[in-house]
């Protein structure tokens, strides 16, 4: 886990300076940067440690980038602004990610307490009514999000519902796999350090953030489920992941429906942690 790794290597600067590594806080937040050639994610622990530690924020962050770039699972560290470092994982590093989400056993399902009421655009409503309304598993999606409910869009099979967002996209993908068993690809994952286009190296980023995006709390594991579905969806819109006509499948298209085999398998993860079967067809 890259927060795991960054907060190692921020306790290890500072420890060999002979400075205070309490002032690392137990928990390193790691985003995605805005601008994805950023890299791949980025820190500003350096910016939270610096004071409690003595030294100026930039000073922290380029001694924490020197570090980082020590590891072999880091291709590029730098410091960016009042003492970010953008972090960039080498092709190899992704594409254990895509295995892992391929390959590890799923996560214990926890135990959810739904709530009584559920809010909604036109008030609060019995969660018993919105099942009612909407059916078991979109209402206990939507109970889980924490967010205003609009019924008459969690009744719909649109893409302004969310629930029907991410099962379609699962039942998609899952169609999209038993299309290439037909034509002969393989979704294996010995390639998949081979995807270097934009869109392919921000998928499997996404990818990359299971199993941790989806054993926190509900709505934490919702909002990364809607956007991993966006982003699959929006990238099989716009890529070949299969040969066309009597095009004969290449290692490339092995490696694109391995990720997409990822992408399926995170959601299908997901909506378990959530209490919801994930559907092979709608």
């Amino acid at each position: 886990m890259l927060a795991d790794l960054v907060r190692s290597a921020v306790v290890r600067v500072l420890g060999d300076r002979g400075l205070d590594t309490g002032a690392v806080p137990s928990e390193v937040a790691v985003t995605r940067p805005r601008d994805r050639g950023r890299g791949d994610y980025a820190t500003a622990v350096a910016l939270r440690a610096a004071g409690p530690a003595g030294v100026p924020p930039r000073l922290l962050a380029h001694w924490l980038a020197d570090e980082l770039l020590g590891h072999p699972a880091v291709a590029a560290a730098e410091v960016a602004g009042a003492g970010y470092v953008n972090v960039e994982l080498t092709a190899e590093t992704r594409a254990d990610a895509v295995r892992r989400a391929i390959e590890a056993p799923a996560p214990p399902a926890p135990r959810l307490t739904l709530p009584a009421t559920v809010r909604t655009t036109t008030g609060d409503l019995p969660f018993a009514d919105l099942v009612a309304a909407a059916g078991a598993d979109a209402a206990r999606f939507a109970a889980l999000s924490d967010v205003t409910v609009d019924v008459g869009v969690l009744r719909g099979r649109t893409e302004e519902n969310p629930f029907h967002v991410v099962v379609y996209v699962h039942a998609m993908l899952s169609a999209l796999l038993r299309n290439g068993e037909d034509l002969g690809v393989v979704p294996t994952t010995v390639d998949v350090h081979l995807l270097d286009h934009p869109d392919e190296v921000d998928l499997v980023r996404t990818v990359a953030e299971f199993p941790d995006a989806v054993t926190g709390p509900p709505a934490r594991t919702v909002r990364y489920l809607r956007r991993l579905a966006d982003q699959a969806w929006e990238f099989t819109e716009q890529h070949r992941v299969l040969p066309q006509g009597d095009a004969q499948p290449r290692r490339e298209h092995d490696a694109l429906l391995a990720l997409c085999a990822a992408a399926r398998r995170v959601l299908a993860t997901g909506l378990g942690q959530l209490g919801i079967t994930a559907p092979q067809r709608l």
